[in-house]
């Protein structure tokens, strides 16, 4: 009787059991069908509005725009803008002065950074620190390289970056998150909104601190200084009558560097100590009104950026306490029509008062210089079939100290099937002087870096405006699906880009003469320099029903940059030094480049997002470093030295950082924990790459409602 019974409750517990696995096989698949359906309604459906100033599906855009999403914020340890943009292909930070960006050659001067469409101000040697953008509330960024000056004027020659801050879901939701990295600082993000069909409020604050520390190089120690910064965003819309909508946006940075701070000259540590305090503040208030298919957009920016070095060692006439203040202030209005079923004009103008003042940049009068700007643009967007669409758009500058700019830009999409697309584009750019290369006086007293800084115009040479003709080819196959078995698919993604940009009157940092043992630099035009390469990219995801979903997404950059001028001397006979004549096989470009560079990322996600975990690799080859020159001068007109061998290079590196995450889902509440190593290789070269402290051990959770 028991034997029977026990066999009974046996069967029942079997089929019961088998009932359930059955249950959870079911909805492991489906989620794992929902992740990968979902993966595709994204990719198919994703708005850009950066390549064109217009809403437009990624997918069918002329203009190429790469997005890189917010999901690859979440499951790492990311800081800021920068340790989210070192991993894209075709982008490298450069670390030398502040975390800047090289793209398609042209280093970061030549990259116009947006938030929300606005432009950053406060740029440092040419460079937006984007230590200074928190990734907190970043819901995506979008990237166009190529000259955008046709749409977006100066500092738009390489590109542009947007960074597109989050809305609110519709009800009241935020997050509370808290990280910790060795060898970095402790980080702690608010955000928070409110959103309905009428009405959106968010906020966002983040605070980061980090202590000093040292860290051991042959037998000398090598300082940081500590810091601790703060960002303030809110923003507001408002749909506050049939047609119209008013929006407004605040943001606020305040940072305070304190304690001993290390600068890479000719390759030696120079050390000072003190402080460096920075304050940026810029608000935007627009309104829109949309009537059918007419829709007229109206924008007042307003930005001011601080910043106060205050150190022991005196620098120069200016003493130990330099100030440094930025300002911006912009008008802009834009209407775009919808003509027909597939045409779109977009015109409108702006105006826009930049100055500078601090004791870099005081004359004897006392006296600061300023521009004033005023622009027109159009664009016209066609389609006049279902395979191919274009944009033409072209943008006039006029500005007070330079004159005028005029920049033409085409771009063609062409769409032989669902998913082929090739696309090319060719336009012109044009960057005007910056303040810093005309009016800037600087003093640098370190020992073992001691040189003046001296702006062109004070020493009464002329700079031109730079000036670049770019094409722009690529490739791409998109949305790829393939049903592999019953439970194994299989998306896939791949892209092929070429681009070269000529580029003139390229301006350069150069060494005028020697005076009291102090090295005098300036800045000059070279007459002709080019960048020209390709990219590879590939994304897969391989979708396993019950297993989840293992994705990969890569990419690698080829890079050619040389000075016209050289090649010319090369070809003529004229170039060489004491190691013989330079042939165009020894020439290896201009400096700083890195000819090969990439990335890749391997990620697996379980079928209902609990579980991820990724590991990423980054890539820089082997650069050539102007302080490492070994044989001088190679051509005397202009003097220039030149990379020529191979002792003038940096070795290439590999950056590889993991991460793993758990969320936990209760009462409409996410709970996320995750933990992982950056620069697990403990990659570690002050002197040459300053951005590499090593090896960082990091944990993070943040709670969601």
């Amino acid at each position: 009787m028991m034997d029977g019974r026990f066999a009974h409750v046996m069967w029942a517990f079997f089929i019961a059991t088998t009932i359930v696995s059955a249950q959870a096989v079911q909805r492991d698949t489906l989620r794992t069908r929902q992740l990968t359906d979902s993966l595709r309604t994204y990719l198919k459906s994703q708005v850009v509005v950066t390549g064109t100033r217009n809403e437009v599906r990624l997918k069918d855009s002329p203009v190429r725009v790469e997005v890189i999403g917010k999901e690859r914020i979440s499951t790492t340890a990311m800081t800021d803008i920068g340790d989210l943009l070192r991993e894209q292909a075709g982008i490298v930070i450069t670390g030398a002065v502040r975390n800047g960006i090289q793209m398609n050659g042209l280093g970061p001067d030549y990259t116009l950074i947006l938030i929300d469409g606005q432009p950053v101000v406060g740029r440092v040697a040419g460079v937006v620190d984007l230590s200074r953008i928190s990734v907190g509330n970043v819901e995506r960024v979008e990237v166009v390289k190529g000259p955008m000056s046709s749409m977006y004027g100066s500092d738009a020659l390489a590109g542009v970056v947007n960074i597109i801050t989050k809305r609110p879901a519709n009800g009241f939701n935020g997050t509370v998150m808290v990280q910790g990295v060795t060898k970095g600082p402790l980080e702690t993000r608010i955000e928070g909104g409110w959103g309905s069909d009428s009405l959106e409020i968010s906020g966002f604050i983040d605070y980061k601190n980090q202590p000093q520390f040292s860290l051991p190089l042959d037998s000398i120690s090598i300082p940081y200084a500590g810091f601790q910064d703060g960002t303030l965003h809110g923003k507001l819309q408002w749909k506050f009558a049939k047609g119209w909508t008013t929006r407004a946006s605040l943001r606020l940075f305040g940072s305070e560097t304190r304690g001993s701070f290390i600068e890479s000259v000719a390759g030696q540590i120079a050390q000072n100590t003190g402080s460096v305090q920075q304050w940026d503040a810029s608000g935007t208030v627009g309104a829109e009104y949309q009537s059918g298919r007419a829709r007229l957009t109206m924008n007042a920016y307003g930005s001011s950026y601080n910043e106060r070095y205050n150190f022991d060692s005196s620098q120069g006439a200016a003493g130990s306490i330099d100030d440094l203040l930025r300002r911006i202030g912009r008008l802009y209005a834009q209407y775009d029509v919808q003509l027909g079923a597939a045409n779109r004009l977009t015109m409108g103008g702006e105006f826009l008062y930049d100055d500078i003042d601090g004791s870099r940049y005081r004359d004897s009068t006392g006296s600061h210089p300023f521009y004033r700007t005023y622009v027109g643009f159009a664009q016209w967007e066609g389609m006049p079939t279902d395979w191919i669409s274009y944009v033409v758009s072209g943008r006039f500058d006029g500005n007070s100290a330079f004159g005028s700019a005029l920049s033409p830009r085409l771009s063609v999409l062409w769409k032989p099937g669902e998913n082929f697309r090739a696309s090319g584009s060719i336009g012109t750019g044009f960057k005007a002087p910056d303040f810093r290369q005309l009016y800037v006086t600087f003093s640098n007293r370190l020992a073992g870096a001691g040189y003046d800084l001296i702006g062109a115009e004070r020493l009464g040479n002329t700079l031109e405006p730079e000036r670049s003709v770019s094409y722009d080819l690529g490739i791409r196959y998109e949305d790829g699906q393939r049903q592999l078995t019953d439970d194994l698919s299989l998306l896939y993604s791949a892209e092929i880009r070429a681009f070269r940009n000529d580029l003139r009157n390229l301006i350069e940092y150069y060494y005028v003469q020697t005076i009291d043992d102090r090295d005098v630099y300036s800045y000059r035009n070279i007459a002709q320099a080019f960048t020209q390469g390709f990219e590879l990219s590939l994304r897969l995801a391989l979708a396993i029903d019950n297993v989840g979903v293992f994705s990969a997404l890569g990419g690698y950059q080829f890079l050619d940059a040389k000075d016209v001028q050289v090649l010319e001397a090369i070809d003529k006979g004229e170039a060489g030094t004491i190691d013989g004549l330079l042939t165009r096989d020894n020439y290896y470009g201009l400096w700083g480049r890195s000819q090969n560079s990439g990335s890749l990322r391997i990620q697996y996600d379980s079928p209902d997002h609990a579980w991820s975990t990724n590991i990423r690799f980054q890539f820089i080859g082997r650069y050539g470093d102007e302080s490492l020159d070994k044989n001088g001068i190679v051509i005397s007109d202009p003097p220039r030295k030149v990379l020529d061998r191979t002792d003038e290079f940096v070795s290439g590196y590999v950056v590889v950082n993991l991460a793993i995450t758990r969320s936990f889902t209760f009462n409409e509440q996410r709970l996320l924990i995750g933990a992982g190593i950056n620069n697990l290789l403990d990659e570690f070269h002050p002197t040459l790459v300053p951005g590499l402290v090593g090896r960082q051990v990091y944990v993070q959770g943040s709670l969601s409602f």
